[in-house]
């Protein structure tokens, strides 16, 4: 299926299919990057799938991805493919994936930072009314301030001026990753 023709199916139909399972990476608390993954069953006994790459610290939502119409041996080979990347993924309730995925977008937001483009396609999978007041018990930032840590794709000046922009020098911490030191 095509890229267009999976987002408009997702459009129509993506919050009405049954949640399958929901996944995050296991010991994400511990982690700057938490991978997330919620499936969904389709009537014809196929999946829709979207992952999350979230930075729960600082940017939100850095990456997504999105399909549909997948056999669920293809879906159990991303995870696998998946698990070896990141370590073991643990199925966690839609109401915690839900708060988990709005909190760091929330955040993000409200620092000045916005989702990946892709987020907007992907959400069709997600259900916004499972938030409840669990998201409160989720840490987001680090310290009570964003904590930046430089991936090697972000801009990383840009990101610095919304820092001191939205915060104010010196209320955020950050980091340079290694290979940009």
């Amino acid at each position: 299926m095509s890229k267009i023709d999976a987002e408009k199916y997702l459009r129509l139909n993506g919050r009405k299919l049954p949640i399958d399972r929901c996944l995050v990476a296991d010991g994400y608390e511990n982690e700057l990057l938490t991978l997330a993954l919620i499936i969904r069953r389709q009537p014809s006994d196929y999946l829709s799938f979207a992952f999350f790459m979230i930075d729960r610290h600082c940017l939100g939502i850095k990456n997504c991805m999105f399909n549909c119409n997948m056999p669920a041996w293809e879906v159990e080979g991303l995870i696998e493919s998946s698990t070896e990347q990141v370590g073991e993924m643990k199925e966690v309730s839609p109401v915690y994936f839900h708060n988990l995925i709005y909190g760091a977008l929330d955040y993000a937001e409200s620092i000045g930072f916005a989702p990946e483009k892709n987020f907007k396609r992907a959400e069709y999978l997600l259900n916004p009314e499972l938030v409840d007041e669990g998201i409160d018990d989720i840490e987001f930032g680090m310290d009570g301030k964003p904590f930046y840590i430089s991936g090697p794709d972000d801009n990383v000046r840009m990101i610095l001026h919304t820092l001191n922009r939205t915060v104010g020098e010196g209320n955020y911490d950050y980091t340079y990753a290694s290979s940009q030191a």
